[in-house]
């Protein structure tokens, strides 16, 4: 009963004017991470100092820089990770849970696939000199795969700033999934199925990290080496992470476990999915099948929250706390770059902005022009950025302009709707975002750093995307 009074205190409510007070736990640290923090543990403790097992089954060269000025070379292969799902860990396995303790149990092996790029900074045509590149994992969009690794952005980026990413598909959301996500929206008992995978696909990632991390992983075998020398393409030593849109709901997760790297990019993220359904364009073709289904709109709504308690072991919802400070068992403190597009049609505003306030990060401030947001106070309770360069995490907005013509095509988007409804009008500045500008992949590689820190790109002004210049 004391700790309810001190918990009441905390808030500052005086015990004096209490009428009726009472408690309980929504969820815990074990409930939420318990089961992946074993997994991950376990997996590593059995790889102890050893690189994991992989092979490289393609190597594509690029020799014609005219037609392909920014990639040199793309190497394909697996990787094998211990598997913790029933089956073969396909689409609708389920952890292997053990009497007793309940905790996964390893069931064999899972061979991942991954894709890397090797760009043309780290050598002009294959030969000396080289230049070892900074390496990288990249997490895909929603219900996307490893291919999403070759996108144009993330080749600019390793090019301009000089990176090797590397992808794999995000197993529990990837596009060989999409046949259980049909099946889940229809019957939500099913849930279990996604959650549970979510879960092996972050221990997929972090053994792909691994994998880059390590001079004995993929940097020892000749598809990453140039020049007469075999000179290694990536700088081994330490890693980054980058992930754009389900990347970055998924990859705050990853990164909240994660002992290979301990800074990240997490592009046009959120948290939370029961928040952002109906707040997305994307869930609009889930939703014609979801309503035939659950036709009560009370159950619907009361489905979210319920499904949200399983999604939480596989997504940012149920780690943000523990993703920058206050860290983990056996995990490090992380630092994190969230870039925020605003107005965004696809992962909602509100969503990025409650992950900001959660992980403690600063904003840079101007964020946008007077009088563009609707809220009276935008972005409460998210202190600012005191100095440039600033040393922690941080959330910086990104805003392609009011909803207008120009030459006659539209152009911009309105502020994001009140209402728990997608912004529909305008152009989705979830596409042209941060990644697509010059000034924010310049922020992103200062920021991908061991030393690394967050630079103002964007001046006195607030951050601009897609030509917009401002009022």
């Amino acid at each position: 009963m004391e700790q309810l009074f001190r918990s009441l205190r905390h808030a500052d409510i005086a015990r004096r004017g209490l009428y009726a007070a009472w408690d309980f736990t929504v969820a815990s640290q074990r409930s939420l991470s318990e089961r992946l923090l074993h997994i991950r543990d376990d997996a590593f403790a059995d790889l102890g100092a050893a690189a994991p097992a992989f092979t490289v089954d393609s190597v594509e060269e690029f020799t014609d820089p005219v037609a392909e000025p920014e990639l040199l070379r793309r190497v394909s292969g697996s990787f094998e990770v211990p598997l913790y799902l029933t089956g073969q860990g396909e689409p609708g396995s389920r952890l292997t849970n053990a009497v007793g303790d309940g905790l996964p149990v390893r069931n064999g092996t899972y061979s991942a696939s991954y894709i890397c790029n090797i760009p043309r900074s780290v050598s002009a045509d294959g030969g000396d000199p080289v230049t070892p590149a900074r390496g990288g994992i990249y997490g895909h969009g929603l219900l996307g795969s490893r291919d999403q690794v070759n996108s144009g952005q993330l080749q600019a980026l390793s090019l301009e700033h000089g990176f090797v990413f590397c992808g794999s598909d995000w197993i529990g959301m990837s596009s060989e999934d999409i046949g259980n996500a049909v099946a889940i929206i229809q019957d939500q008992s099913r849930f279990p199925t996604l959650a549970d995978r979510l879960q092996q696909g972050i221990l997929n990632n972090l053994f792909l990290a691994r994998l880059v991390k390590l001079p004995h992983g993929l940097a020892s075998h000749e598809a990453f080496r140039l020049g007469p020398k075999g000179t290694p393409a990536i700088a081994t030593g330490e890693v980054f992470y980058v992930g754009g849109s389900q990347g970055g709901i998924l990859g705050g997760a990853a990164t909240a476990v994660s002992q290979e790297w301990t800074r990240a990019v997490l592009g046009v993220p959120g948290m939370n999915y029961s928040t952002l359904l109906d707040r997305s364009i994307d869930f609009d073709p889930f939703r014609e099948l979801f309503v035939p289904a659950y036709t009560d709109p009370i159950e619907r709504q009361l489905t979210g929250p319920l499904v949200q308690m399983l999604w939480d072991r596989g997504e940012s919802n149920g780690y943000a706390h523990h993703m920058t400070d206050d860290p983990l068992p056996n995990t490090p403190p992380h630092q994190v770059l969230l870039e925020l597009a605003f107005g965004d049609h696809q992962v909602a505003n509100v969503a990025t902005e409650v992950m900001a306030r959660t992980i403690g990060a600063r904003i840079r401030r101007p964020a946008l022009d007077p009088g563009r947001h609707t809220d009276v106070n935008p972005y409460w309770g998210i202190p600012v950025i005191p100095s440039f360069p600033y040393s922690g995490s941080a959330l910086v907005v990104w805003d392609i302009g009011p909803l207008r013509t120009e030459n006659g095509e539209v152009a911009g988007t309105p502020p994001p709707p009140t209402t728990n409804t997608p912004p529909r009008e305008g152009i989705d500045p979830h596409g042209p975002d941060a990644s697509e500008e010059v000034s924010g992949r310049l922020q992103r590689s200062e920021f991908l750093r061991s030393d690394g820190a967050v630079i103002d790109v964007c001046g006195g002004s607030p951050c601009y995307l897609a030509g917009w210049s401002g009022p």
